[in-house]
């Protein structure tokens, strides 16, 4: 390929080696070589630099280059002239203005939009967008327009997500709480501040493991989810059958709904990477509940615990690193202990305490499952 470039614009009166700014190596010619060159479309003019590599002129737009002579004997040269032509004219056809390549990246060039901002894509994508498949963004009026969409509703844009996630963005509500939100749900203030808001993701909530028993068909699950009101998620919300048998084997204090949402979803997510025997697939348990997920294999429950331990673990560091000089645990359960009790204020804890639990009444959980509480809670229908 390539290694030196000489313009020429007059292809009626193409350049010769002694016109342009190239060391000519004083050996012969092959005729061989000449015949190769011309049939590949290119006039072999001079030997250049040492004895490896000559100068052709391309026999269509008159351009010069420079080329190692076993190119030209074994392969097809191919003039740099002609395909930065070809790259000119798409980019015309994509409503873009050529700036030249890329110097970072030999399969990129630089392009100017209409908005005047450089860009740099890809050739390949640059043809898409001249054929009208996809159109040619520009980051800088994205960026533009997602700090506009954030201050209609509160926000101040801040960045990409940090956690990698190409359809979030990092957040500064006015209240001064930051939060990854979905660029969709922002677009149409769809969200609410985890910090100030009055909703959901704003009130304290719970991640819980259910065991969830049907003694009629003898199948049963684990279920792992989040409610601010674990009891009344799976009493009213799950559609199991009045004779269905249901435990609260597990509940995690979350600060808020947003955290508790945030962090099960990831848990699912490694889960399913890590253990997708665990899973139960949605058709065996379709006819006596109405969630298509979230269910598990009996056998998954020490993995379960140990899920909830690191969450457990990661809400208590957030704590410590939130407020280093006044630790504050998640939000209590109620008085006694409940976490459908009314009395759900968040209250000062000192280091040592852990996050508070259902107390257990019956049935205790699995042997070994350090610091597990369950509560019974059969589902009677009602």
């Amino acid at each position: 390929m390539s290694k030196t470039t000489c313009s020429s614009h007059d292809t009626r009166a193409p350049l010769s080696a002694t016109d342009l700014p190239l060391v000519i190596h004083h050996g012969e010619l092959h005729a061989h070589w000449v015949e190769a060159a011309r049939s590949k479309g290119f006039d072999l003019i001079a030997r250049i630099r040492d004895r490896l590599h000559v100068a052709l002129r391309c026999q269509t737009c008159g351009g010069v280059h420079v080329a190692r002579h076993s190119v030209v004997m074994n392969a097809q040269p191919l003039c740099p002239h002609c395909i930065e032509a070809r790259w000119r004219a798409t980019a015309i056809a994509a409503g873009l203005t050529w700036l030249g390549r890329n110097p970072d990246h030999r399969h990129y060039g630089r392009y100017l939009p209409p908005c005047g901002h450089e860009i740099r894509r890809q050739f390949t994508f640059v043809e898409r967008v001249a054929s009208g498949v996809v159109s040619a963004r520009c980051e800088t009026c994205l960026v533009h327009r997602e700090e506009a969409e954030a201050l209609r509703f509160g926000w101040t844009r801040l960045g990409r997500d940090p956690q990698g996630n190409p359809n979030y963005r990092l957040y500064r509500h006015s209240c001064g709480h930051e939060q990854r939100i979905a660029r969709a749900n922002l677009q149409w203030g769809q969200c609410d501040c985890a910090g100030c808001g009055q909703s959901w993701t704003a009130k304290p909530s719970f991640i819980y493991l259910l065991d969830i028993r049907h003694p009629q068909t003898k199948r049963h699950y684990p279920k792992l989810g989040y409610s601010s009101r674990p009891v009344k998620r799976h009493k009213h919300q799950l559609g199991l059958p009045k004779d269905a048998e249901v435990e609260v084997l597990r509940v995690v204090a979350m600060p808020t709904g947003h955290d508790a949402c945030a962090r099960e979803k990831a848990a699912h997510a490694r889960l399913k990477r890590a253990h997708p025997e665990a899973l139960v697939p949605h058709p065996e348990y379709a006819d006596i509940m109405n969630v298509v997920s979230e269910i598990y294999q009996p056998e998954a429950l020490p993995i379960l615990h140990d899920t909830l331990d690191r969450i457990e673990a990661e809400v208590i560091d957030a704590a410590h690193n939130r407020t280093p000089d006044a630790i504050s645990a998640p939000p209590r359960t109620g008085a006694d202990g409940n976490p459908e009790g009314a009395n759900n204020i968040p209250e000062a804890h000192t280091p040592a305490a852990s996050v508070p639990r259902v107390p257990a009444t019956s049935n205790p959980g699995p042997p070994g499952q350090r610091g597990i509480a369950t509560r019974s809670c059969a589902a009677t229908g009602a």
